[in-house]
């Protein structure tokens, strides 16, 4: 069995060797976590990177108007939640539970401004999904700089085609396969299915952090009518209530595939929601990981370790 990563967006201060070597040292926390001893060096991984990619096309559309990508109706940004619930009740004198706070004073002062910048920016978005039900368009409005960037990525089909042909070396046929994307690169590692060899067997495909929920990614992506042939085991798909790009489970009615997407909502850092280092160490993930790739390391862990 060989383990696929595929990264997402903004990770063009790494290069391939070391933005791999931060992948393995997360997921190795959450091994470590779970008292599970796989060696990393003897796993069958692929780690295709294309964070200079990202930079080359990211330079090439400023000088292209962002209005132009943009969807021209409202309707397209419309999220995956109830608009006429009743409005919520927020309790206002309910105090926040203070965040790492024995770890502040090993910070620098430049970084306990980076991390307070993070932390006011994600309890204001925060504070925006609570009143989500009584100013729907408001939430719309704040998500919408969010996903220009995924947004324009599937607007860009040379960007896109350079990305798959640079992760499809990764794959050989008559080899199985696990699939494990994040972010932007759930989006890539969907469209990649599509255009896999049957002859290469996807035992199973999990999703971290995936802006695929959202109605304008949706209308970017091919819908296959049938089963995704390449794509021979089962969907994990991971989201955080956390994460503000990806509190929503994915949608069965338009991902209608059998067996269905086992849709996981998990808990993530709170200064870093949207981050790899929240999803790749939680047990659940890790789990899923390794019941594929190490079946006997699986089957001992205990259930309250996995949840």
């Amino acid at each position: 069995m060989k383990l696929i990563f595929i990264h997402g967006a903004q990770q063009q201060g790494f290069d391939a060797q070391s933005l791999q070597d931060h992948w393995l040292n997360i997921f190795q926390l959450g091994l470590t976590h779970l008292d599970v001893h796989i060696p990393l060096h003897n796993l069958n991984l692929a780690f295709p990177y294309y964070g200079d990619l990202i930079h080359q096309h990211t330079l090439a559309q400023l000088e292209t108007p962002l209005d132009a990508f943009m969807p021209q109706a409202w309707q397209d940004w419309h999220l995956p939640y109830l608009q006429h619930s009743e409005p919520q009740q927020i309790d206002q004198d309910q105090r926040l539970i203070p965040l790492l706070a024995k770890h502040h004073e090993e910070l620098t002062l430049t970084s306990r401004l980076y991390l307070f910048s993070h932390l006011a920016k994600d309890h204001v978005l925060r504070e925006f999904v609570m009143l989500l039900n009584k100013f729907p368009k408001l939430h719309e409005n704040m998500l919408h700089r969010y996903i220009l960037e995924v947004y324009l990525y599937l607007a860009n089909p040379d960007f896109m085609n350079n990305v798959h042909e640079r992760v499809i070396q990764s794959f050989d046929e008559d080899e199985e396969y696990i699939i494990v994307s994040h972010s932007l690169g759930t989006v890539i590692a969907y469209n990649l299915l599509q255009q896999l060899s049957k002859k290469i067997k996807i035992r199973r495909f999990i999703t971290l952090a995936s802006p695929l929920a959202f109605r304008v990614v949706q209308s970017r992506l091919n819908r296959p009518t049938e089963q995704l042939e390449a794509l021979q085991g089962d969907w994990h798909n991971f989201y955080s209530h956390e994460d503000y790009l990806t509190t929503f489970p994915l949608d069965h009615s338009f991902f209608n595939f059998q067996p269905s997407i086992i849709n996981q909502g998990i808990s993530t850092f709170a200064h870093k929601p949207h981050e790899i280092i929240g999803y790749l160490q939680h047990p659940l993930v890790v789990q899923s990981i390794i019941e594929s790739i190490c079946p006997n390391e699986a089957l001992r862990l205990d259930p309250e370790q996995a949840g």
